[in-house]
């Protein structure tokens, strides 16, 4: 009886620590998705590996064990910000303007992110495109809705949608630090106007 209660005890507890160590693994790599969000924006595609651990208050051993090249971080991030456009797409619900928010805030997203194509170059094609399609299906209902309203241009399609994200974020990644505003707003604007009729672009 003692053997079966002590071996239960022993069972118990170490059920217990490994739940602490992968909730303690889940909080590492959110804290270093954080970091990556942030110097990914602040100090560009080249931020060194070991300030993002840094920053994220982990060791160098904890960032490789999640993330064993700057790559394969820079996709995670790129991966986590096409589900925050999933949760946005669903927050906004069935509002006629769903469309134009949820554009808006992948502007925001870009701007916030305008080095992050940089280093994804040479990452799966198969894998872009499995992300690139989950975008547009969170697109495709406000995009019909927006048009049903009279806020979309007829002819605009949610591939034409899609072709406005990489032109838009390559002009944001303009190096001109002390226009970058302006040109942030105007990207905004042009974009706005080839999208949407004067009912469905902000005043």
């Amino acid at each position: 009886m003692c053997v079966r209660i002590m071996a239960s005890s022993l069972r118990r507890m170490s059920e217990d620590v490994q739940h602490t160590k992968r909730r303690d693994a889940a909080r590492n790599r959110e804290r270093l998705l954080t970091a990556a969000h942030r110097a990914f924006a602040e100090h560009g595609p080249g931020v060194a590996f070991e300030a993002i651990a840094r920053a994220a208050d982990v060791s160098r051993t904890t960032l490789y064990r999640n993330f064993a090249t700057r790559q394969e971080l820079a996709a995670t991030v790129y991966e986590d910000n096409v589900a925050r456009i999933e949760q946005h797409a669903d927050a906004l619900g069935e509002r006629a303007d769903g469309v134009v928010r949820l554009l808006d805030f992948v502007l925001d997203m870009q701007r916030d992110n305008r080095s992050l194509a940089h280093a994804l170059s040479g990452a799966d094609v198969a894998w872009l495109t499995g992300l690139s399609a989950r975008t547009v299906s969170a697109f495709r209902p406000h995009l019909e809705r927006g048009r049903a309203a009279g806020l979309v241009h007829p002819e605009v399609d949610v591939q034409d949608l899609m072709l406005a994200f990489p032109m838009a974020a390559g002009a944001m990644a303009d190096d001109d630090v002390v226009h970058r505003e302006q040109t942030d707003d105007r990207v905004r604007t042009l974009v706005h106007r080839a999208l949407f009729t004067d009912r469905g672009r902000p005043g």
